[in-house]
């Protein structure tokens, strides 16, 4: 699933924020298409940890960190890589490392979290609790 488009990353950076990072020489299509790519391969390793993918619906909150990891792959291939195009990288890259482990969620869109084993397991930390049958018992011979 590509999680974000061209049009996004208008939006979220700006219309003409594509052709000032872009030589003249390159097909803007083709490098934002593969950027999203990239950027939607790079969003899937880290679901994998927790989700079964493909995701049944496009969550909004992954699109503005498939925009910014997009984005960066392009400004670093174009040698026009900010300070800020790196910290919203690594802002992006932090959300999915806590999402990979639960910390964070998908938001409204969330889906059911992948279990090994059981498919009626509860999905949770993966904590489970026991006890041995109880041997005393208050008044009861």
């Amino acid at each position: 699933m590509i999680y974000a488009t061209k049009a996004d990353i208008e939006e979220i950076w700006g219309a003409g924020f594509l052709a000032d990072i872009l030589p003249e020489d390159v097909d803007a299509e083709a490098a934002v298409a593969a950027a999203l790519k990239r950027a939607s391969e790079v969003i899937d390793l880290h679901l994998s940890a927790r989700y079964e993918l493909p995701l049944a619906t496009l969550p909004p909150g992954l699109v503005g960190p498939a925009a910014d990891i997009a984005v960066y792959l392009l400004a670093n291939r174009h040698a026009v890589l900010t300070t800020t195009m790196e910290d919203r990288h690594k802002d992006a890259v932090d959300l999915l490392g806590r999402i990979g482990t639960g910390r964070a969620g998908l938001g409204v869109a969330e889906p059911r979290v992948s279990t090994d084993g059981d498919a009626d397991a509860a999905a949770g930390s993966g904590a489970a609790f026991s006890a041995n049958p109880r041997r005393f018992t208050r008044g009861t011979p």
